[in-house]
């Protein structure tokens, strides 16, 4: 590692920590997370995210009728971001015979695919996105600073991580990343 590189691990080390990457890790496992960083290991760490801040959304499993049980697994996490998430079925397809896949979060319609939609080549994309882009408005609506991103949606490697912007952005300013290793935020009109 050039000095140079050694200086942007440990200005992001920083940046992320400040952000509360690791606030669901105990002191001294924060301590380890951020010297890991600093020394060149990714913030992303999946041993010290997954079931907290990183959760596997594969597109497949969310298109065909999953998304209700991705959003309970991951309601936990959005409640200690002070959301408190419900979510009523307005129409299952896999129930109704056909027709159109909405869900309502917190009264909010999302439709997450049509009836019109299905053999899409993008349809796994829209199961991923559409959910997540209406969470991120009631975490915005709850005053929270956490966002859902995500990593490689629309596959079935696909991962969703509620962070503050803040950490995709000092990973962005560190030019230390592949542009497709920077998780993003879902949008809306997917």
């Amino acid at each position: 590692m050039t000095s140079g590189s050694s200086t942007r691990w440990a200005s992001l080390s920083k940046a992320v920590a400040e952000a509360g990457l690791w606030d669901h890790l105990a002191p001294a496992d924060r301590r380890a997370a951020a010297d890991g960083v600093a020394a060149g290991g990714t913030p992303l760490d999946f041993d010290l995210l997954d079931g907290q801040v990183q959760f596997f959304a594969d597109g497949e499993r969310l298109a065909e009728g999953g998304v209700q049980a991705f959003l309970a697994r991951i309601a936990p996490a959005l409640k200690r971001y002070g959301l408190s998430l419900e979510v009523e079925v307005v129409t299952d397809p896999y129930e109704d015979d056909g027709g159109d896949y909405v869900l309502a979060l917190n009264g909010t319609r999302c439709v997450i695919w049509t009836e019109q939609e299905v053999g899409d080549e993008g349809l796994w994309l829209k199961a991923t996105v559409r959910p997540l882009a209406v969470v991120n408005e009631l975490l915005e609506a709850s005053g929270a600073t956490a966002r859902a991103h995500l990593l490689y949606e629309g596959g079935n490697e696909g991962l969703l991580l509620l962070l503050n912007p803040a950490v995709p952005a000092a990973m962005r300013a560190s030019a230390l990343f592949d542009e497709d290793d920077i998780p993003t935020l879902p949008t809306p009109g997917t």
